[in-house]
């Protein structure tokens, strides 16, 4: 299975400032890049016209129009790469996947695998002055989660498992 994420300076500055500028509210974006081997190599990362909460962010039908829309522009560019996951924020609460999360991650796995989730705190990356971010993928079957993971990555922590991220 997938073990590692690379990624750019430039997709995660991006990500980061879109997470930072949603506040206390979820924000929601796509990476671009490409896969080798059991790596995803994040080039680049836009970020979607979605509707965020505290909690949960909803893409609308005007995000889904705009990715495609930003996908066409993208492959006509110079840059090559393809949709290889979608980030989102989780302001002040740390770098998991709710339940919400891991059926999306697992509906996007199932249509458009290699695919990854990142999320990202903003909160905590400007209080310890250093990007606060994880790298998940879902598993088709749970496994036995210990309870440390599970204070760590939520209670569906059985369900994915976190990637090795470097920048």
């Amino acid at each position: 299975h997938y073990k590692y994420v690379r990624i750019s300076m430039h997709a995660a500055m991006k990500m980061a400032e879109h997470a930072a500028d949603g506040g206390t509210l979820e924000v929601m974006g796509m990476l671009i890049g490409e896969v080798r081997d059991q790596t995803f190599i994040v080039k680049d990362s836009f970020p979607l016209p979605v509707v965020g909460t505290e909690t949960r962010v909803n893409p609308q039908n005007e995000a889904y129009e705009y990715m495609v829309q930003y996908i066409a522009h993208f492959n006509r560019s110079s840059t090559r790469g393809n949709i290889v996951g979608w980030y989102h924020s989780h302001p002040g609460y740390g770098c998991w996947l709710s339940g919400i999360d891991v059926d999306t991650q697992s509906q996007n796995q199932e249509f458009q695998d290699p695919f990854i989730a990142i999320v990202i705190d903003p909160t905590k990356s400007l209080a310890n002055g250093k990007l606060d971010i994880g790298a998940f993928r879902t598993v088709s079957t749970p496994s036995l989660a210990t309870q440390d993971q599970s204070a760590d990555m939520g209670i569906h922590s059985d369900r994915y498992y976190s990637l090795s991220v470097s920048i």
